[in-house]
């Protein structure tokens, strides 16, 4: 499932501002808890809810059956259940769901039950600053987890007893403790799968690279973008997809210049250049030298081998 995170910044698009979606805003207690299933607004509204904003609400949506298009500010997509949206105050939000889709809308004050304690704000924090799109993990007993303790909430909610607000701390604290845990799982499956795509770069790089396939050519093998493979090797190796590719075929012009007494016009062919001239120019730009001047420097300094392969 492919993930999105918005940091909370205010946008620039009018949009209407609710206490619940469709009701005026109104002032909001610390006690503030308000919980819903997902077809009781959206399904007397062709299972669409417009644009709009909370200010002072922190919102969850968990959903449990069927596909969700969902806009957070600037962002907009598809998503597969399961899955749970944090939407911190005055992030712009708008769903648009499959008919009979499952799953529920959770409304807290944001500074509210959730962290009531120095602890709680700490462990919560990144929940109530993050637009966030999580997903769930598939199993039925990660699932039913979070069914059971938003049905806690919901009847707590319907039908309050005595001592209902601490329980609505438990529950709610239990539920979030659970979806942090699931967030940072989601985070390492995510990284994970972003240092395998990585780790196939480089296989293709080491397969390919004396034939100077295009960024294109390896992203297309990859099933990415070549903004996507750019950003990931960003991420990783600091360096850009057309910068890995240059600098790997630069360190095997420098190994068989130093190792080996190949001509320069034979050992550019064999790099894969059509033309020894640019194989001249394209080694003296990323090292300052030309390649006989790079050869001629290692026979005359063999202490500091290592330090021309750099």
């Amino acid at each position: 499932m492919q993930k999105n995170r918005i940091s909370n910044a205010p946008s620039p698009v009018l949009a209407p501002t609710f206490s619940l979606y469709g009701e005026a805003q109104t002032s909001v207690s610390p006690e503030f808890i308000h919980i819903e299933e997902i077809s009781a607004r959206s399904a007397a509204r062709n299972w669409q809810i417009e644009s709009h904003t909370h200010e002072g609400l922190l919102q969850f949506l968990f959903v449990f059956s069927g596909t969700a298009r969902i806009q957070l500010d600037g962002s907009e997509q598809d998503y597969e259940s399961p899955l749970a949206v944090v939407i911190p105050p005055r992030v712009i939000h708008a769903f648009k769901f499959l008919p009979q889709t499952e799953g529920y809308v959770l409304t807290l004050d944001a500074d509210g039950l959730a962290g009531q304690s120095e602890e709680a704000s700490r462990m919560f924090s990144v929940l109530r600053t993050e637009a966030d799109v999580i997903g769930l993990n598939r199993t039925n007993q990660s699932i039913q987890r979070f069914r059971s303790l938003l049905e806690q909430i919901d009847v707590e909610f319907r039908a309050p007893g005595v001592a209902s607000t601490r329980l609505f701390v438990w529950l709610i604290r239990a539920l979030l403790l659970l979806l942090v845990r699931e967030r940072l799982r989601s985070e390492q499956e995510s990284h994970d799968h972003a240092a395998d795509l990585t780790d196939q770069f480089r296989t293709l790089l080491e397969a390919h690279f004396t034939e100077h396939w295009p960024v294109q050519d390896y992203a297309r093998q990859l099933n990415l973008t070549e903004s996507r493979l750019n950003r990931l090797c960003q991420h990783r190796f600091q360096q850009t997809a057309f910068g890995l590719i240059q600098s790997r075929l630069l360190l095997e012009a420098r190994r068989k210049l130093v190792y080996t007494g190949t001509s320069i016009s034979q050992l550019s062919y064999e790099l894969g250049f059509t033309d020894p001239a640019y194989f001249c120019r394209f080694f003296k730009k990323l090292t300052g030298y030309a390649p006989s001047r790079f050869r001629a420097e290692v026979s005359r300094r063999p202490s500091q081998i290592n330090d021309f392969l750099i």
